[in-house]
This record gives structure tokens, C-alpha cells and sequence, in this order.
């Protein structure tokens, strides 16, 4: 049976929070304060990336989406709703395709509007320059080099400094909050079953999957006005693509600022409550 680390918060019909890359589960903290009174919150550590144990084999949609579902049925729940970001918005994402009739809404947040980067620096920073050489080798390495990578992935210093954090809430244009603080002081650890994830999650054809969806959706996309030009031109390109392409369940919303949209002062917790509260066929 596999491993799985989450936390569970409230009471009320089930709510799955799964972070982004690079975070463990308690990035989804403020769905917990604004939601916890009316749904049953469960913040998940991703696959290899914290607590929950990775993946033994690449990670394909369809072995994302069992992924899920294996920790759907070992808490015995029923029809789930379903929060993401970033990587854990293409989980949710991939869920909501292969087990579409177990979801009864979706949030993706910044994540299924647009291809990911050749070259993902904003993702993974000066290690997104060497990523598409790892993609290469990742296909054709023994595990042995797998097990380097994560070794050195999790070499550097994770110790919390107030330097690094101001810095990466300049870079990703938010406010300091004791929220995000709280998120950025318990990175998830890296572990081969992760890298599993993280290559697996690099070769998803997230505009097909988000075609697929069928399920009332919601998905907040950052237009990056304030934060990068190029990324709010490549942005704008590809939400007007997917406005022609996607299933009418399906609502495309901007938040002002940068990928971390949840964290954007415009972004609407009242409109996620009450899209999450409201039943389908019920408005």
C-alpha cells in the first residue's frame, strides 16, 4: 500500500489541496482558514517531493491520476473536490480526466492554459538551464544517476534565511505574509521517486488534458502584467487558444501578477468558496 503524507483540517465533504513543486502540502494553508468550516481540507505532500513515498515508475496521466485515486479510496471517500498548483494542479488535472465521475469540482491553479518551457527557469531556476540535458539522460540513466541527482538537489542549505524569502516574494511579485513564510520554511524534500514526477510532469501535454475536462472547472491563470512582458504576450496567446478549445464547463479567470496566483492580493477566496459550495446544476 503506498505511503501517503497529509494533514486533514475541518469537517464537511472532502476538499484535496495538492501544492506545487518544491512545496510540501501546508502551501495550501489558506484554503484550510477560509474553508475548513464548511469542507474536510486534506493538504498532500506530492509524490517524492516531502513525505508521501514517490512514484516507482514514470509518471504518465493516467499514473498520476491512480495516484489520486489510491489515496481517494484509502480514506473511503466518495466524490472529492480537488485544489492545485503548478504540479499539483496537473495531478488534480490529470484526476479529473481519467476519474472524471469522482469529481465534482475542480480549481486549477496556474496550471493546464499553457505548455511548459523548453528551458524552465522560472520553475526550477539556474537548474531549469541544465534541464533539457537531465531529460535526455533521465530517459536513458541507470538509476544510479538518478540517485546523483537527487543528491545533489538536496545538498544545498535549506535552512530558513530572511534574505531568501523577501527575495522570493520580490521575484514572484507577492506580499510577505506569515502564510507564505510558512510555506516557503518546509520545502519538500526531493527523492528519486520524486524525479519520477518531476520528468513525468515535464513531458504532460497539459493543453490535451485540460480539453478533456468535462467537470465544472475553474482555472485561475496568472497574466504576469507587472512581473514579465514575454510571459504575459506567450500567456495571453495561449488562454486565447484555449478559450476556442475547451468545454464550456471550464471558466478561464486572470489574477494579476505572477505564478503563484493564490497568493496574488486579487485573487478571490469568496469566489472559490462559492464555486466549491454551489452543486451542480444549481448555478
Amino acid at each position: 500500500m503506498r505511503q501517503f503524507k497529509a494533514t486533514i483540517h475541518g469537517q464537511g465533504d472532502p476538499v484535496l489541496f495538492l501544492p506545487g513543486g518544491g512545496f510540501t502540502g501546508s502551501q495550501g494553508q489558506q484554503f484550510v482558514k477560509a474553508l475548513h468550516k464548511q469542507f474536510e481540507i486534506h493538504l498532500l505532500d506530492l509524490p517524492g517531493f516531502g513525505e508521501s513515498e514517490g512514484l516507482h515508475t514514470y509518471a504518465t496521466s493516467k499514473v498520476l491520476a491512480d495516484w489520486v485515486e489510491a489515496y481517494r479510496t484509502s480514506r473511503q471517500l466518495e466524490s472529492i473536490r480537488l485544489i492545485g498548483h503548478s504540479m499539483g494542479g496537473a495531478i488534480v488535472l490529470a484526476y479529473a480526466v481519467h476519474y472524471p465521475d469522482r469529481v465534482r469540482r475542480l480549481i486549477l491553479l496556474d496550471q493546464g492554459h499553457k505548455p511548459n518551457a523548453m528551458i524552465p527557469f522560472r520553475e526550477y531556476g539556474i537548474f531549469g538551464f541544465a534541464f533539457p540535458l537531465l531529460r535526455l539522460l533521465y530517459h536513458s540513466s541507470p538509476k544510479r544517476l538518478l540517485n546523483s541527482i537527487e543528491a545533489r538537489m538536496n545538498k544545498s542549505d535549506s535552512v530558513f534565511s530572511e534574505e531568501r524569502f523577501q527575495l522570493f516574494c520580490r521575484r514572484i511579485g507577492v506580499e510577505s505574509t506569515s502564510m507564505i513564510r510558512t510555506a516557503f520554511e518546509q520545502p519538500a524534500r526531493l527523492s528519486t521517486g520524486g524525479l519520477h514526477l518531476l520528468f513525468g510532469y515535464d513531458g504532460l501535454d497539459f493543453k490535451k488534458l485540460l480539453r478533456r475536462i468535462k467537470v465544472p472547472t475553474q482555472l485561475y491563470y496568472a497574466d504576469f502584467t507587472g512581473i514579465d512582458l514575454n510571459e504575459a504576450k506567450r500567456t495571453l496567446r495561449h488562454v486565447k487558444r484555449a478559450e476556442r478549445e475547451i468545454h464550456p464547463s471550464v471558466q478561464l479567470i486572470a489574477v494579476p501578477g505572477g505564478h503563484f496566483v493564490q497568493w496574488s492580493r486579487h485573487f478571490s477566496m469568496e469566489h472559490v468558496e462559492r464555486f466549491l459550495r454551489t452543486e451542480e446544476g444549481n448555478g
